[in-house]
């Protein structure tokens, strides 16, 4: 059938082959050394962050212990420099009080509370105390308590016409209602006003 043809290999090819594959074995290993080592370096990047980011939590945490006993310790002597200013009103007191016992002078002892109590009110004043205004001004809830009703003509609808006790306000926050009387009567509503 047929003849047989010598077929010559080229041996050098078969080389070829197998120099490409053991190029290909070395890359692959070399890429597999580089991933190790990419790894390796990302394993200590995140050991770092992580160490970072323990510490700062630490400090953080440090930090909210000291606030916290810095606003602790505030509050606790906020009104030292008060208490120091109410001593000296306490000692006028007593030598008021000392001196109404010698004396028979009902003026002077009057006189010397009135400077007390103005001392006093001073005090209180350069610290944001200040009076609520009821008498004369229209009921508002946020300000007075209401103690009693009373029909009247004399004043408008809602109006407070007597002051049973002071109300004060510090800065913007309300301590003490004032308690007062408030005027109502059938003929004068809130519609008519």
């Amino acid at each position: 059938m047929g003849k047989n043809k010598d077929v010559e290999v080229d041996l050098s090819l078969n080389d070829t082959v197998e120099d490409s594959t053991e190029q290909i074995v070395e890359t692959e290993e070399m890429t597999v050394e580089e991933l190790i080592s990419a790894m390796e370096e990302s394993n200590r990047s995140a050991s770092e962050y992580l160490d970072n980011l323990q510490r700062l939590q630490a400090e953080f945490d440090n930090y909210k212990k000291r606030v916290d006993r810095e606003k602790a310790e505030l509050i606790e002597y906020a009104s030292a420099k008060l208490v120091s200013e109410l001593i000296d009103i306490m000692e006028n007191l007593e030598r008021g009080v000392a001196s109404a016992k010698e004396s028979d002078d009902i003026d002077s002892i009057v006189k010397g509370m009135a400077m007390i109590s103005t001392q006093l009110k001073d005090i209180l004043g350069s610290r944001g105390l200040k009076p609520i205004e009821a008498v004369g001004k229209k009921f508002d809830p946020h300000y007075h308590e209401a103690m009693m009703m009373t029909p009247t003509d004399e004043y408008p609808y809602n109006t407070v016409i007597e002051e049973f006790q002071q109300g004060y306000m510090m800065k913007d926050k309300v301590l003490r209602y004032s308690r007062v009387r408030v005027s109502v009567n059938e003929d004068n509503n809130e519609n008519s006003e």
